[in-house]
């Protein structure tokens, strides 16, 4: 007679034990590894806020700095144009007066670009902030062209403007900014012939500054409209900021510009403001 015999597996057991360690092992592992990677994304979170609260203090006091230098240099100039204006009264030479009127020009000039780079501070610090009002385009537009039309006389370039009398909500300030920065460029690149043109259409109002001259290539309209960029062909000084802030401002008053130009031909630059 047969006995049945009951067979025992003790290597399964261990292996059974042993994977299940293994297990436990690589589960506290991770679990590790998962702790360690929350402390470093912790401490790297943290030197990230340290690093960004650094920057904006950084930042503020750059602003307060520009806003305090800008009015310490503002003061000199303003006694400066007011000298220059008693002086024209006086009974001058025509080479003293033109000895004036030289330092006149270049007083303005200084003031203009001291307010340039004033302006592009304030533009990336985001503390510049539109004030809208109603603006009459037609008495705006036609002062301003009258001011450049005598420049533009001096340098023997024909100036021509007009347009009808219309009437939009904006800063009136920042678009004076636009209008400046744009028709010292066309004196700039200008060579023949500058127009200012201004109309309305349904939806929106267009403003149109075109010169006869240098025009660009298309590599250059690319790069136009960035910091301290500067035409190679451009023979005036300058510093290449004035169509980098005219692409601020115009982002600010929900402006869209559009640039066209052809080489050796001239530069049409278009404004659209939205109704």
């Amino acid at each position: 007679m047969r006995h049945s015999v009951k067979k025992s597996y003790p290597a399964a057991g261990k292996i059974f034990c042993i994977l299940e360690n293994n297990q436990k092992r690589i589960y506290q592992s991770k679990k590790e590894r998962k702790i360690r990677q929350t402390k470093i994304n912790n401490n790297q979170l943290r030197i990230l806020k340290e690093k960004i609260w650094k920057m904006e203090q950084i930042e503020c006091k750059k602003a307060y700095f520009y806003a305090e230098i800008g009015h310490d240099l503002r003061q000199p100039l303003q006694a400066v144009k007011l000298f220059t204006s008693l002086l024209k009264d006086e009974n001058l030479s025509s080479n003293q007066a033109e000895l004036v009127s030289k330092l006149e020009n270049s007083v303005e000039y200084l003031t203009f670009w001291l307010d340039n780079l004033l302006e592009i501070t304030r533009l990336e610090s985001g503390h510049l902030k539109r004030k809208d009002s109603q603006v009459e385009l037609q008495s705006f537009l036609t002062n301003l062209a009258q001011e450049y039309k005598n420049i533009a006389f001096y340098k023997g370039i024909k100036f021509l403007y007009g347009g009808k009398k219309i009437e939009v909500k904006t800063d009136r300030i920042l678009l004076e900014r636009i209008i400046r920065n744009l028709l010292n460029n066309a004196l700039k690149y200008g060579r023949e012939k500058i127009e200012l043109k201004w109309y309305k259409l349904p939806q929106k109002i267009k403003i149109i500054i075109k010169d006869k001259g240098y025009g660009l290539k298309q590599e250059q309209c690319r790069q136009l409209f960035r910091a301290f960029y500067q035409c190679p062909h451009n023979q005036e000084q300058g510093y290449g900021l004035g169509l980098a802030i005219v692409k601020e401002l115009t982002d600010i008053l929900n402006i869209k510009i559009d640039l066209k130009s052809k080489w050796k031909k001239g530069t049409i630059f278009v404004l659209s403001i939205p109704q």
